[in-house]
């Protein structure tokens, strides 16, 4: 789990310089849609660990052959996409914010377009939100 608010993009970006390599963007531009970089990655992570222990049952996917590897792996980015779907409905995004600010992502790395097929389907393509990631971050 990752997330990002403009207060927190606004110190990351100030921490790291507010400068970029890349002409005529702004680090804060740079790492908007970078869970990674986000002071809240990782959080509430010690709740995770029932489901951590659940994929570390699971069999390694590089172990498996191509077609058995690709079913693993599609059933596990199901299950993300599904466990979002449900905090969606319990109306966790939707918590302090309009849920229309809110762009909810479940992604692979490096990025693919199936990152945009999610995202459509987890959000509403007219959202301000998702109409904002389609134009900067989608595949």
């Amino acid at each position: 789990m990752s997330a990002w608010s403009w207060e927190a993009l606004e110190m990351e970006s100030t921490r790291q310089g507010d400068e970029s390599d890349t002409p005529g963007s702004t680090i804060a531009e740079l790492i908007k849609w970078s869970y990674a970089d986000s002071p809240y990655c990782c959080f509430g992570d010690e709740n995770f660990d029932h489901v951590k222990q659940r994929f570390i049952e699971c069999p390694f996917i590089a172990d498996l052959e191509n077609d058995e590897g690709n079913r693993e792996f599609d059933l596990r980015l199901k299950a993300m996409e599904l466990a979002m779907k449900m905090l969606d409905d319990e109306g966790v995004f939707a918590l302090n914010q309009l849920r229309e600010s809110v762009c909810v992502l479940v992604e692979v790395m490096p990025p693919d377009e199936i990152n945009t097929e999610i995202a459509l389907r987890l959000n509403r393509a007219e959202s301000p939100a998702m109409q904002v990631w389609l134009a900067e971050a989608a595949e």
